[in-house]
């Protein structure tokens, strides 16, 4: 026998075995077509998805930023309550705690009502924020900013929690430095009785003994 003979006698078996393979698969055919058109119908299907989550994830920092340049809270709000679940819509709740927060220790010195209004405020909305369980450094943010809210409200106890949670949970946070300092501070005798003095004067003003926090209320100096 020669090789051209072996060569023809290998190429009629594969001939026949691919033959058998199609007899086998015939009956199938139009289910595995059918599954094939899904998947690429699922693919196409998935591109679109992703696409236009990438054009809502855009336009809700759009509106995010443009907000923040406007100085407009209630853009603010919307853009929660627009793309809800978005990271957008998790920093625009955070800065309106931050302005709720700066409002607050600005009032709180005027009028004590509204001014622990709108730090209840502030420490409701970085609550709600955490709730979401979000990112890193969203969570650093608004644990850090819950802590403060707590402390201009003078929930001391809560407020040197929150701040030791940052410290533990965040270690290599930017705030970590601010959260240690906020937290010895509340550790003073003398920190605990000029929030007591506080709470109790019917019309609050700074004391010479009393130097300003980061959170707009002030503590005693040393």
């Amino acid at each position: 026998m020669q090789p051209n003979d072996l060569a023809e006698i290998d190429d009629n078996d594969l001939a026949q075995a691919t033959m058998s393979i199609v007899d086998r698969i015939r009956p199938h055919l139009t289910t595995i077509l059918a599954a094939i058109g899904i998947g690429f119908a699922a693919m196409a299907a998935w591109t679109l998805v992703s696409a236009q989550q990438a054009a809502e994830k855009a336009k809700a920092w759009d509106e995010c930023l443009a907000a923040v340049a406007s100085r407009d809270a209630s853009r603010l709000s919307a853009v929660s309550t627009r793309f809800p679940d978005s990271a957008a819509a998790v920093w625009s709740q955070i800065l309106l705690a931050d302005n709720a927060l700066s409002e607050g220790g600005r009032m709180i010195f005027v009028d004590k009502a509204m001014g622990r209004e709108r730090l209840q405020a502030a420490a409701d909305t970085y609550a709600a924020v955490m709730s979401q369980r979000p990112e890193a450094l969203a969570a650093e943010r608004a644990t850090f900013g819950l802590a403060r809210a707590r402390e201009a409200l003078g929930e001391l106890e809560a407020a040197r929690r929150g701040y030791e949670t940052l410290v533990k949970e965040y270690p290599k946070s930017p705030l970590r430095g601010l959260a240690e300092s906020h937290a010895a501070t509340l550790t003073r005798p003398a920190t605990a009785a000029w929030y007591d003095w506080f709470a109790k004067d019917a019309k609050p003003t700074t004391t010479p003994a009393a130097e300003p926090t980061a959170s707009g209320t002030a503590t005693p100096a040393g």
